[in-house]
């Protein structure tokens, strides 16, 4: 196993650092708030009434249900519900929905700019500055965020077709079922995660291009060294030093926690 040098500890961050993840952490948080409002707007008063209807007539008892039928309704509502949300793109609020994720994007991207900035220069600043987006990359960003919302509108149309199966068949009748789909269009959780993931993403890229762009040679990738790090990340701890030009960048899934910094030399 490779040294375990390079592992910050997250809970006793102090300077830069303590900087650089209270940043990342407030970008994370503003663009699932951020997200999540856009998305809120575009789902507002979507009638899936005639899926729950269709379902309710296919549904026994959870007591007697076919597992590999329930597996099909399932697939088959989730099917359902993620064409009702795809077609969602003719509302008049979808392109505010877009605008919001290429902005987190680019906020992300610049703020993990002047992180990495931080990092190398040592300044021991407990803040760092809000400095807006970055503009470069446009079509890029545009792409990105088609890409996250084709996600985020897979895992709401399954969220929903699995809440609503279980609802069909404890008997709910369809108006409870409808408020079941209005909460869970509500709650957003898809979007939350993918809004996060995609922020994280954007901050370790802006970092990684700082890093290149001020001739930094190899990166270490950084876990927080404790026992919640899965063993992807550990893996790719455990090969440091990366070229910078080749170095995976986190997140490697949704809530990781690592990042990267120069190879210290020793």
């Amino acid at each position: 196993m490779a040294d375990r040098a390079p592992t910050l500890a997250l809970g006793r961050l102090a300077g830069t650092w303590a900087a650089v993840y209270r940043r990342r952490d407030q970008l994370e948080a503003d663009a699932s708030e951020q997200v999540l409002a856009a998305w809120r707007a575009v789902a507002a008063g979507l009638d899936l009434a005639d899926i729950v209807t269709v379902l309710r007539d296919q549904v026994g008892p959870a007591e007697t249900a076919d597992q590999d039928r329930r597996r099909h309704l399932r697939q088959v509502t989730a099917a359902a519900v993620l064409a009702r949300l795809a077609a969602l793109a003719r509302r008049p609020a979808w392109p505010g929905l877009i605008t919001a994720i290429t902005s987190v994007l680019r906020r992300a991207r610049k703020a993990g700019r002047s992180a990495a900035d931080a990092v190398i220069d040592d300044t021991g600043d407990t803040d760092l500055p809000d400095d807006g987006d970055d503009l470069n990359d446009p079509d890029e960003d545009l792409v990105a965020a088609y890409t996250i919302t084709a996600a985020a509108l897979r895992g709401t149309a399954q969220t929903i077709a699995s809440n609503l199966l279980s609802a069909a068949e404890q008997g709910d009748d369809e108006q409870a079922m409808q408020d079941q789909a209005d909460a869970d269009l509500t709650t957003g959780a898809a979007w939350s995660i993918a809004a996060a993931t995609a922020s994280a993403a954007a901050f370790t890229t802006g970092m990684a291009d700082a890093y290149q762009t001020r001739d930094v040679q190899q990166l270490d990738y950084v876990t927080a060294g404790d026992g919640r790090v899965c063993a992807a990340c550990s893996n790719v701890e455990d090969r440091n030093p990366h070229p910078a030009n080749s170095v995976p960048l986190p997140p490697l899934h949704p809530r990781c926690r690592c990042t990267l910094q120069p190879t210290r030399a020793t």
